[in-house]
């Protein structure tokens, strides 16, 4: 028994010694599994979290280059009239885009910041004006107006007809954070590199001088000899000019690193990771806990980092999107909106469709009264009050100033809905003050071939201009009489181009007279179309060229009919009246435009002073153009400047003492309307403050004896009208002032 329970015992020793041995095959196994599988880990953690940071940097850049490419489009579509314009426009948006200040600087450096820092002469200024189609970001670089790197973000616009370039500079400090990341015990970190190897940011925060190649870099601090490490890094360096990503381990300091690079597609960036080894040969029983920790906080960081990235992106989204297609006034959508979702409204199947455009008639007048805060809550109630009234799932939007849009659907009564608007909409409760507007409405019911939202509004925009004026009315649909019109406005823009070169449009002068003694002063230069043997009233073509912008181009044509009539009669009778010729507002878009009008003068050798250039007194009351700036430009090229129809718009009296003006023209509405045998007209009172000003007065529409006298005795300069003559041609013209000069 003894024997074999020894053998017994033997045979479980060898079990246990072969279990043992097997078990210790298996751990050895195990480690060397574990050990390759924290290495495999370690390569993917290092690489998601490398990731990680390049999506979280480009995410940042990204939305950074949207905001300035918002802003930029903003300037490009000329909402703004000057740089401080822009810059009080966006500088509340700054922070929220970790943006230090916005720069406007011109072709030779020189400009201004958001935060009141003057620029001149900026380096390497033409870097930023070759850049042309995308929101191009710079390497960091040092502040001109702090002690801080900086990276700029630059866009190039053009403003008054000039080329510029807009700044959104940002503390390179700001892109480190996000490179802050310390992997293993804190010993790993970041680099951020150009395409070159050149480290722009070190997470470590040992590099201190600039343009230092990383890979040098790494050579050099830790003594690379192996061949086999010095060639990984090299490998990497290729690797990164081909746009490749990677990772590898190597030797630094006798202690294991491993190494990711990641493009973060941005200017060929790319971050590279570093990370340390030295714990993986260390307490071999917590590498499973340790991996399947590491697995456990990647997946949290991934899923955080993904929550917070998805929520800014929302953020930012409805960010842009509020700049873009909100108008921050009533909170509506604005034009860009409108015609967008408009557009898709017109596509869709479904019968009874209408468009609306109303605003509110003098609108001007009650900014005037009540100040822009308060009519800007009207226009917000006026809104919201339409948006109530009109059918489930309207688009109403405000597209300019006090305009309103709005297409839907209606099946019911479309005038009982206009009606209610007319009436409802127009009583408004702002402040707890009760306010009544005047709206012109103008409607077109959609056919159902239209699919040009342009082409709809233009038609509700014709109905609108039609109820302009008649308090009579409420609206105005859409009618045969519109659609006959706007077919003869197609008629005459698809002819205006051959009847220019044809020269179909012909000058006429009407004379001016001085009022003490009746001689000749001058004439104003007025345009006649003569086509097909018949002519073509101003009233039915200048109003569609000043929409079509064909104005401008006609203008340009008048005035040089003008100086080749005047260099004619110098040279024929050496006498040079002063002709006034009628500039529209539509040249004041372009802020060189006054250049133009010289070129011309000067090819006819005209004294500019004998050329006055009418501006109508609507147009100095456009808010969208810098009517001073224009005024004194005309100014500084020596020509006269007078304003027509005065006295028809807003602040008229007050424009006097603060534009550059030489000549009022009083219209001719005052003279019909004056009390003839009293002094208490409204163009007396204009006639004193005129002379106390030192401004000359013309008075237009004079046709009858009476009414000569009557503004003689006003002591006005020059008198316009009938009573001396009509508008005549130049041979007719050329007899007349051989008489009367």
């Amino acid at each position: 028994m003894k024997l074999k329970n020894n053998k017994h015992y033997k045979l479980n020793i060898k079990w246990i010694l072969l279990i043992f041995i097997i078990m210790l095959i298996l751990s050895s196994f195990y480690v060397n599994f574990i050990k390759h599988l924290i290495y495999e880990n370690t390569y993917s953690n290092i690489s998601e979290l490398s990731k990680q940071t390049a999506t979280q940097l480009n995410v940042a850049i990204v939305d950074q280059k949207k905001f300035v490419e918002v802003m930029v489009n903003s300037i490009n579509r000329g909402y703004f009239d000057t740089i401080e314009d822009i810059f009080d426009r966006y500088k509340g948006d700054l922070e929220e885009y970790h943006f230090t200040r916005l720069v406007v600087l011109d072709e030779k450096g020189n400009g201004i910041t958001s935060d009141g820092h003057i620029v001149n002469n900026y380096k390497n200024i033409e870097e930023f004006f070759i850049q042309n189609d995308d929101v191009y970001l710079s390497e960091n670089r040092p502040s001109t107006v702090s002690n801080n790197q900086v990276n700029i973000y630059s866009k190039v616009f053009h403003f008054n007809g000039e080329k510029k370039v807009l700044f959104a500079t940002v503390n390179t400090e700001n892109y480190k954070e996000i490179l802050l990341r310390r992997l293993f015990n804190g010993q790993g970190g970041t680099y951020l590199i150009n395409n070159n190897g050149s480290v722009l940011i070190d997470s470590f925060d040992i590099i201190k001088e600039d343009k230092v190649n990383l890979y040098e870099f790494i050579k050099n601090r830790y003594g690379l000899v192996n061949k086999e490490d010095t060639y990984k890094i090299d490998n990497m360096a290729e690797n990164i000019k081909r746009r490749e990503i990677g990772t590898f381990d190597i030797k630094l300091d006798k202690d294991t690193y491993f190494i990711h690079y990641e493009n973060i597609n941005v200017n060929d960036w790319y971050v590279v990771t570093v990370a340390p080894a030295d714990s993986i040969a260390k307490q071999l029983t917590l590498f499973v806990t340790l991996s399947l920790t590491i697995c456990l906080i990647i997946n949290v960081i991934v899923i955080a980092i993904s929550i917070y990235i998805d929520i800014s992106n929302q953020h930012k989204n409805r960010k842009l999107y509020k700049i873009a297609y909100i108008d921050s006034v009533t909170l509506l959508g604005n034009e860009t909106y409108f015609k967008e979702n408009g557009l898709e409204f017109l596509q869709k199947q479904g019968s009874n469709k209408y468009i609306i455009v109303l605003d509110i008639n003098k609108f001007k007048a009650l900014n005037n009264i009540y100040g822009y805060e308060f009519c800007n809550s009207i226009l917000k109630e006026l809104g919201q009050k339409l948006k109530s009234i009109l059918p489930q799932n309207n688009i109403t939007c405000r597209i300019s100033n006090d305009v309103f849009a709005t297409i839907f659907s209606y099946e019911k009564d479309i005038k009982k809905l206009l009606n209610t608007i007319f009436h409802n909409a127009s009583k408004l409760k702002v402040n707890d003050t009760h306010i009544n507007v005047n709206l012109s409405i103008g409607v077109y019911k959609i056919d159902i071939e239209d699919k040009d939202i342009n082409k709809v509004l233009d038609k509700a925009y014709m109905a609108r201009a039609k109820i302009k004026g008649l308090y009579n009315d409420n609206y105005y649909i859409f009618d045969d009489i519109l659609q006959n019109k706007l077919i003869e406005e197609q008629k005459i823009e698809s002819c205006m181009e051959e009847a220019l070169e044809n020269r179909e449009f012909k000058i006429v002068y009407q004379p001016k007279t001085f009022a003490k003694n009746e001689k000749l002063t001058g004439a104003e230069a007025l345009v006649r179309w003569y086509r097909e043997d018949k002519i073509i009233p101003p009233n039915e073509f200048i109003p569609l060229f000043e929409k079509n912008k064909f104005i401008v181009k006609l203008d340009l044509y008048i005035f040089e009919q003008v100086c080749r009539d005047i260099y004619s009669w110098k040279e024929k009778y050496n006498y040079v009246p002063i002709i006034s010729v009628n500039v529209s507002k539509e040249h004041f878009i372009y802020k060189n435009f006054i250049d133009e009008y010289v070129k011309i003068s000067e090819k006819y050798n005209i004294d500019r002073s004998k050329i006055d250039l009418e501006i109508t007194e609507s147009a100095m009351m456009d808010g969208n153009v810098d009517i001073r700036q224009v005024l004194n430009s005309i100014k500084e090229k020596g020509f006269v400047v007078s304003i027509d129809d005065f006295g028809t718009g807003y602040s008229s009296l007050s424009m006097l003492q603060n534009m550059p003006i030489d000549i009022i023209k009083i219209d001719k509405v005052f003279v019909d309307k004056a009390d003839l045998k009293s002094d208490k007209n409204i163009i007396n009172y204009i006639m004193l403050i005129a002379k106390h000003l030192g401004v000359k007065t013309i008075v237009e529409g004079v046709e009858t004896k009476e009414q000569v006298e009557f503004v003689r005795n006003l002591e006005c300069d020059v008198i316009q009208g009938y009573y001396y003559s009509k508008p005549i041609k130049k041979e007719d013209f050329e007899d007349y002032f051989n008489k009367n000069r």
